[in-house]
């Protein structure tokens, strides 16, 4: 049912589209004729029979209006609807009347968009943005304000030069059609005043084609972040924060949703109607359920989609509560450091040989603090050793990563190995998260020439550091699709797993889930996506990459392929 009323509702919008695209080149139909004198005739008599009445350059704006609504009509905006509803009703009115015994087609195509759009008025439930509505009716009143300056002036200065009727209702009623209908043989000027006609008409049909801008655009997410608002939000994740996400709604490529009931925020982009958020929402865990109904009512302003990407199951009864699907993506590797870090045991026996051999090739750990001072050398080869990698990998991924950061690193903490010459190898940017109670890798990047062990060590080193400052969690990252549950039958966890097992040269799933399980974590924790409505599409695994691949994925593509010839 939901199909064939989706297929209804696109069908009466393409219509209502045509409709409006014939209005636009009537105008050359009608003067040049293309395919004939009989056939532009008989598109008239048949199509639209009162569009001989009607002046071709009124056809024409009216047309370009209405290409803008049912524009809006597919981003489901609820002033498009009113609009399209009055404009076709008015149209259907007009093919009555003016086909009399004559068959008119839009007379049917109108009938049925009228039909459809109404059963389905529910559906257009994205709000307009209330400044400009309100910005769209002032201006809207300015061509009636104008008719009744027309009237006045025809009815006192221009007396002489006007040739209609001296009554003022009549007259309004004549610059009324005048001014909107374009009926210059209603009201005849003589040369003096042609030229303050055509200014009025332009000046009129000017302000209804801005007000029509102004009353259809949508509510939208705020293009721009002021510093108040990372300001608010800083304070928020430092206060709530739980997932290791959530420090990265502090980048630059997100933009912010805040709670109105309760304290909260959510941090995301648009991919198409898709709204992709970065991690949980950051409130505290009692305002939950009602922060998550404010950002649904938001998304159904909207008419967005909704996808929670890389979540904890800390809310999960409360994504389920309102509806969400839940589907695993991946596990985080954690070792705790409650009880300290140790490289001791068999588990760790290869991590530790690394370390061993590292310390052998002379490498030490450091860790920089920009925040206390800034150094410009060290800062250097951080970003030398960002391009070598970057070279070897392709396109830098956003959304769930962050960047170096070092202008405004906030908590994070970089950790760098170097050689017995003080040339740095390695480094590592930890972000914070849980109240600075865990610390995740963030950015891990080395050198191509770097000895083996130069990271590792700097894990080693780095975590045994946090855990004698009292940190609980030592967070390596996410490992993508990793312990899938087999018992789970579901066509999407299929599909992930097949993309697990056989995929590996597009992305090394396999290749990153045995790194880190070299270090023998204490801890795999569950990470998901939370989607709404609860069916995984292809416009859900699309906006998906797409967030985290802000250049395009044709050009993610790209890198691939070339780094693989290259290699």
């Amino acid at each position: 049912m939901q199909r064939v009323k989706s297929v209804l509702q696109n069908s009466a919008m393409t219509l209502m589209l045509l409709i409006s695209l014939s209005n636009v080149v009537g105008l050359y139909i009608w003067r040049i004729h293309p395919f004939g004198y009989h056939r532009t005739m008989n598109y008239y008599r048949f199509v639209a029979p009162f569009g001989l009445n009607t002046h071709f350059i009124l056809a024409f704006v009216l047309g370009f209006i209405g290409l803008l609504v049912s524009f809006n009509l597919f981003r489901y905006v609820r002033s498009a609807w009113i609009i399209a509803m009055v404009t076709q009703s008015v149209l259907l009115g007009l093919h009555l009347v003016m086909a009399r015994p004559l068959f008119s087609i839009n007379a049917a195509i109108s009938l049925f968009i009228l039909i459809v759009l109404g059963a389905t008025y529910k559906d257009f439930s994205r709000s307009s943005e209330r400044l400009n509505m309100r910005r769209g009716l002032i201006i809207a009143v300015v061509p009636f304000a104008m008719a009744l300056f027309n009237t006045l002036l025809s009815l006192s200065l221009l007396s002489n030069n006007y040739q209609g009727s001296h009554n003022a209702v009549l007259s309004f009623n004549d610059s009324i059609r005048f001014l909107f209908l374009m009926d210059f043989n209603l009201s005849n000027y003589n040369d003096n005043v042609r030229f303050f006609a055509f200014s009025l008409i332009i000046v009129s049909w000017a302000c209804i084609v801005i007000a029509a801008f102004l009353v259809l655009k949508p509510l939208v997410y705020n293009p721009f972040v002021s510093s108040l608002e990372r300001k608010k939000t800083f304070d928020l994740v430092q206060r709530f924060g739980k997932n290791p996400m959530d420090y990265m709604t502090m980048m630059s490529d997100k933009h912010y949703f805040f709670g109105e009931m309760v304290e909260g925020v959510i941090a995301y982009v648009m991919v198409n109607n898709i709204m992709v958020i970065c991690g949980d929402m950051i409130c505290a865990k009692e305002n939950a359920v009602i922060f998550l109904s404010e950002i649904r009512r938001f998304a159904y302003k909207n008419n967005w989609k909704m996808l929670f990407m890389d979540i904890t199951d800390d809310y999960q009864s409360v994504y389920e509560g309102q509806d969400f699907g839940l589907i695993k993506i991946g596990e985080d590797a954690c070792i705790d450091l409650s009880s300290g870090f140790s490289l001791a045991g068999k588990a760790r026996a290869k991590t530790r040989a690394n370390i061993n051999h590292a310390k052998k090739n002379g490498l030490i750990v450091k860790e920089y603090e920009p925040t206390k001072q800034r150094n410009v050398t060290i800062e250097r080869e951080i970003s030398e050793i960002s391009k070598e990698w970057m070279k070897g990998k392709g396109a830098e991924m956003g959304f769930m990563l962050g960047g170096l950061s070092l202008e405004n690193p906030l908590g994070r903490r970089y950790f760098y190995s170097e050689n017995s010459q003080g040339k740095m190898q390695a480094f590592i940017i930890f972000v914070p998260y849980a109240q600075n109670n865990g610390y995740m890798a963030d950015v891990t990047r080395r050198r191509n020439d770097a000895p083996n062990g130069s990271m590792e060590i700097i894990f080693a080193q780095a975590f045994e550091k946090m855990a004698q400052e009292g940190v609980k969690w030592g967070n390596i990252g996410l490992c993508p699709l990793a312990n899938m549950d087999k018992d789970d039958r579901s066509i999407t966890t299929q599909l992930f797993q097949f993309v697990y097992e056989n995929l590996n040269g597009v992305y090394g799933f396999k290749g990153l889930y045995q790194a880190k399980k070299k270090w023998a974590p204490t801890d795999w924790q569950p990470r998901y996506i939370a989607i709404s409505p609860k069916v995984f599409g292809p416009n859900f695994a699309y906006a998906m990459v797409k967030a985290q691949n802000p250049r395009g994925i044709n050009k993610m593509i790209m890198e691939k392929l070339r780094i693989h010839s290259e290699n």
